[in-house]
């Protein structure tokens, strides 16, 4: 089953937020950036974007952010 894609309004639920926010943690990690710096925020909104594009797997959004 496909997963649909979200409507640019549509809130992405506490889960979804905890997942991200732990591949984001990951990428910064092997990246060696602070989570809270511009290029972590700005790694956040490729994550976000993505993540409303349709790319759901760890996998695809590591690949999918340039990992």
């Amino acid at each position: 089953m496909l997963t649909p894609y979200f409507d640019d309004d549509e809130a992405i639920g506490p889960e979804d937020l905890h997942f991200l926010h732990e591949v984001m943690v990951e990428l910064c990690r092997d990246r060696q950036i602070e989570t809270k710096s511009e290029e972590g925020s700005a790694l956040a909104s490729v994550l976000v974007g993505l993540y409303k594009s349709g790319f759901r797997s760890r996998q695809e959004l590591f690949f999918m952010a340039g990992e």
